[in-house]
């Protein structure tokens, strides 16, 4: 069993029923409690990217915490083993990060780019030091590895290498055990 560590996992919110990126997200939950590392979700529940890391994580009998914006609180995962709501996004994102090994990002909205973008800025900033991994599932985020490949040419990213890109469940987590390992 693996160290106790907390990962962060953004993605999409909406309903995706049974679709490549829930049925990713639902494998990647039950090897994340496989390794003994806690699941920190926005606290999402039903057919979202959210719901099924968090389905299959309490499935493979692993821990997940909820941090969600207190508007969504009646949507939220009622079988979290812990749930904190929070008035602003802000708030929220400050929650989610603090104390997290790594941060894991699905495929989603809006508000997964928004999380993606201050995970990414802080990191370029060195606020935090926190890996970020892409889980770049039927290269849904091919058009945004070209945009940074294309803004680091064009010298408006600096301090390297700010993610590191998963083609799947299976691939996040070998990348996550390699970093907590002290890897690369």
């Amino acid at each position: 069993m693996g160290v106790k560590r907390t990962v962060m996992l953004a993605g999409g919110s909406t309903d995706q029923r049974d679709s490549v990126y829930t049925r990713a997200a639902r494998e990647f939950g039950r090897r994340v409690a496989a390794e003994g590392w806690v699941l920190r979700t926005g606290g999402g529940s039903g057919h979202s990217i959210m719901g099924a890391a968090s389905d299959g994580a309490l499935e493979a009998g692993g821990r997940v915490e909820g941090i969600i914006l207190r508007k969504f609180w009646p949507v939220r995962h009622r079988g979290l083993h812990s749930m904190k709501a929070y008035e602003t996004f802000a708030l929220r994102k400050a929650a989610l990060i603090r104390g997290a090994a790594a941060a894991v990002v699905f495929p989603g909205g809006y508000g997964t780019l928004d999380e993606l973008g201050d995970l990414l800025t802080l990191r370029q900033t060195r606020l935090i030091r926190m890996p970020v991994i892409l889980v770049d599932i039927a290269r849904y985020y091919a058009g945004l590895r070209a945009w940074d490949r294309h803004a680091s040419r064009e010298g408006f990213l600096y301090g390297g290498r700010l993610f590191q890109v998963a083609s799947g469940a299976r691939h996040a987590v070998d990348l996550l055990r390699c970093l907590f390992n002290g890897k690369k």
